[in-house]
């Protein structure tokens, strides 16, 4: 009989457990400030939502559905929205600003934790071994580098006549006194650059929501609708990165000419205009002050290594009929990419 008690109990004590959650999400859900904004039912009660979809690998795609149906604003979990909307990259990534990163880092950084084993054990940390403890951090980056080299490659070999211009372009270069193509000659190539700028809208490193508290002023949007403190927000790199408002109608498209100068049709005036425009809405390598410290390096490598690639090799497609397959995990990885390589003589 005891033991039909404690498991009555136990029981009981289960039920009391689901209840009490289920109260305390249900207030949640009524009492959230956020809940006049548009977004799946489900992600309005939990994270697991929006977990399942990072688990998948397409959250990026499906989130960017989600903005075709509910527009700029959309809620994907219970304290966070997800903007597509350019004017707010400045407010919400600006270093002066109160918009703290979500599960930010502290002060200290990896630069301060080897000079301190420096300082402790001088026999063992010389400055060397310092140097040594960097370069591990900076190839650790080459994770995206080569993430975007891939996506121009492939890009400009899926599209004909932009692989014909690229490659038109970089053999044009003389390259009779060294094999490698230098970064300042690469930097030369406007189609290069295009293609490359083109490359990392449509397909960024980094395609999940770049997360930050909003400070206790709260958010007034465009609309005048007020997001409250402590609220996250964000905007994802390969969302903007569609915005037609910025890209036009065409935004879908990797099209390297949208980075030039539409002559005669377009003034410089008017050129410099919109590109202003798209640099703005662009956060490839973060937002505003934000931007990454990486940045330059890595631009270094990818314009080095395709400008070098198409000089030595004629590159091919294996197999031009089948299409990359993605996987969001924060890094946006890709996989299928064969292609046949033929020396040049």
């Amino acid at each position: 009989m005891l033991d039909y008690g404690k498991k009555d109990a136990a029981i009981m004590l289960g039920y009391a457990f689901i209840l009490s959650i289920s109260i305390w999400s249900l207030m949640t859900y009524l009492l959230s400030p956020l809940r006049r904004f548009p977004g799946p039912f489900f992600a309005d009660w939990t994270n697991l939502w929006r977990m399942l979809h990072v688990r998948r690998g397409n959250c990026h795609m499906v989130i960017q559905e989600l903005h075709k149906k509910y527009g700029p604003v959309v809620r994907i979990g219970p304290n966070v929205l997800d903007f597509d909307i350019p004017e707010l990259i400045n407010t919400i990534y600006n270093i002066k600003s109160d918009y703290l990163k979500v599960n930010g880092l502290p002060i200290p950084d990896f630069l301060d934790k080897f000079i301190e084993a420096k300082e402790k054990c001088p026999e063992v940390v010389d400055d060397m071994q310092v140097i040594s403890y960097l370069m591990i951090n900076m190839i650790a980056g080459a994770d995206t580098t080569g993430v975007t080299i891939n996506a121009a490659l492939y890009f400009s070999l899926k599209h004909p006549h932009v692989w014909e211009r690229l490659r038109t372009e970089i053999l044009a270069y003389d390259t009779s006194e060294s094999t490698v193509i230098s970064y300042k000659s690469a930097k030369q190539f406007t189609y290069l650059n295009a293609v490359v700028r083109g490359a990392m809208r449509c397909h960024p490193a980094v395609a999940m929501l770049l997360e930050r508290y909003v400070p206790e002023d709260g958010l007034t949007l465009p609309n005048r609708s007020l997001v409250p403190a402590g609220s996250i927000v964000g905007i994802n790199p390969y969302i903007v990165g569609r915005n037609k408002s910025v890209w036009g109608d065409d935004a879908e498209e990797f099209r390297p000419e949208r980075w030039l100068r539409d002559e005669p049709r377009e003034t410089e005036d008017a050129f410099q205009e919109r590109l202003l425009s798209m640099n703005k809405a662009d956060l490839s390598f973060g937002g505003g002050s934000r931007s990454c410290i990486g940045e330059h390096l890595g631009l270094l490598e990818v314009y080095k290594v395709i400008a070098t690639l198409v000089s030595r090799y004629d590159i091919k497609l294996a197999h031009p009929e089948k299409d990359w397959k993605t996987h969001n995990s924060f890094f946006v990885r890709q996989t299928g990419i064969e292609v046949k390589l033929t020396r040049r003589t």
